[in-house]
């Protein structure tokens, strides 16, 4: 059965996603920032302990991906999964903003390690596969779930806005416990929301059968596509959105610079997503995909015309803005796409592991943007505790705020040359509404 959805559950579904959103913003703005100027930690321990998180993610998402897959409850086979992320993911922020003063330097990282891990391999994976999944398992309408995915945009950037916008004030009022405490509780609510307000509609409720699964996935080009393609775009996210802080202070020399480059981004996100499904069901998700990347890459190229200029970097946040909010958009509802064609091929539908891609792709990019970014300061001499960075600090904060985008940006136009999966979008939903009527 393939189900019309209604804006109830459209809004609900974008509710969840912002609840997500809350926890990627907070870690990919200020975690690197917070652990080497709050906690004391250099630049490069944090940006290697990132990089060790991302390995172990690969492995906790394919099992998570498998869990999902064999889940049969009366609230269907995702949702359970946003129920229960929703009190562990509260917990697992609380915890990671709440490293001890009073620990060793060794300890602190530890602890820091332990928390971080946990947060992500753990509380978030459950949270990202499950709802990725529930967007395969709703609707096989593509329009439906492209105005799902632009709604999700749109409630992100919002989430964005306030987080970016507003999370400095906060921690300068309240402090980081508070901070997380507040933030914490939000994503829980958020998530509940999004549990209670979406159904899986489409009958498909058996068992994956991994032994199927696997090799179905592996034979999969459009899996790996997606998969590169949300670690480059969350690469891009966290690399560039770590690096505001350090690129504000040190570089622009104001802080208050955060919230206007914040709006920048946000805005043209919200504005634009009202506008991507009308722009898709015109051109295609490739051609999107195609258009948004120039448009990143160019809302770099104008910030690295002049790096000093607070007016520049706005100018090219803004492009990059319209750019961003498109390819997040179009990334998921490809990720249901990328299900309906391994059915259609293979004859193997696995939400869990097929959006396990998602999830590790973003993970992988939220932790390998900002790891990156971090190295590239710490080779250049930054210190978190000193009160002016020296000259080759401040170049290596240039590099890694612009330049770095600018090669991400150019790898997601060569990744969404590939991705030409439109092209059998009529006949694979044709053909598996039959086979599900069957």
């Amino acid at each position: 059965m393939n189900t019309k959805v209604s804006v109830k559950e459209k809004i609900c579904y974008g509710i969840g996603s912002g609840g997500g959103n809350i926890i990627t913003q907070i870690l990919g703005t200020f975690l690197t920032a917070y652990y080497t100027d709050s906690v004391g930690i250099a630049a490069a321990a944090v940006g290697t302990m990132m990089l060790v998180a991302r390995l172990l993610d690969g492995i906790s998402d394919v099992m998570m991906g498998g869990i999902v897959d064999k889940t049969r409850t009366k609230w269907g086979k995702a949702r359970p999964w946003i129920l229960i992320s929703a009190p562990v993911i509260c917990i697992g922020l609380i915890l990671t903003f709440n490293v001890p003063g009073s620990l060793s330097s060794s300890a602190k990282l530890i602890y820091a390690y332990i928390t971080y891990v946990f947060l992500n391999c753990i509380a978030f994976t459950a949270y990202m596969i499950s709802h990725t999944a529930l967007l395969s398992r709703v609707t096989l309408d593509v329009n439906d779930r492209q105005s799902m995915t632009s709604i999700n945009q749109i409630v992100n950037n919002i989430v964005q806005l306030i987080v970016t916008g507003f999370t400095i004030k906060f921690v300068t009022a309240a402090g980081w416990r508070s901070v997380s405490i507040v933030y914490g509780l939000l994503t829980a609510l958020m998530l509940l929301i999004c549990f209670w307000g979406v159904r899986e509609h489409l009958d498909m409720d058996a068992e994956t059968e991994e032994v199927k699964a696997v090799p179905a996935i592996l034979k999969n080009k459009y899996f790996y596509l997606v998969a590169a393609l949300f670690i480059l775009v969350l690469s891009i996210a966290s690399g560039n959105g770590s690096m505001t802080v350090y690129y504000c202070g040190n570089i622009l020399k104001d802080m208050n610079m955060m919230t206007p480059l914040s709006m920048a981004l946000t805005l043209p996100v919200i504005i634009g997503n009202c506008f991507v499904p009308v722009i898709v069901k015109k051109m295609g998700h490739q051609k999107t995909l195609i258009l948004s990347s120039i448009l990143m890459l160019a809302g770099f190229l104008i910030v690295a015309i002049n790096p000093y200029s607070g007016t520049l970097a706005i100018v090219g946040t803004v492009v990059r803005g319209f750019g961003n909010g498109a390819i997040f958009a179009c990334g998921f509802a490809l990720s249901a796409q990328v299900v309906d064609y391994g059915e259609w091929k293979f004859n193997v539908r696995s939400e869990g592991l097929v959006n396990s891609c998602v999830s590790f792709g973003q993970k992988v990019g939220l932790g390998l943007g900002a790891a990156i970014a971090s190295w590239i300061i710490a080779a250049g001499g930054y210190v978190g505790t000193a009160k002016v960075q020296t000259a080759s600090a401040n170049s290596a904060i240039i590099f890694a705020y612009v330049w770095f985008g600018v090669i991400l940006a150019a790898l997601l136009l060569v990744v969404s040359l590939f991705l030409n999966i439109d092209k059998y979008e009529g006949q694979i939903k044709k053909d598996l509404e039959q086979r599900h009527k069957a």
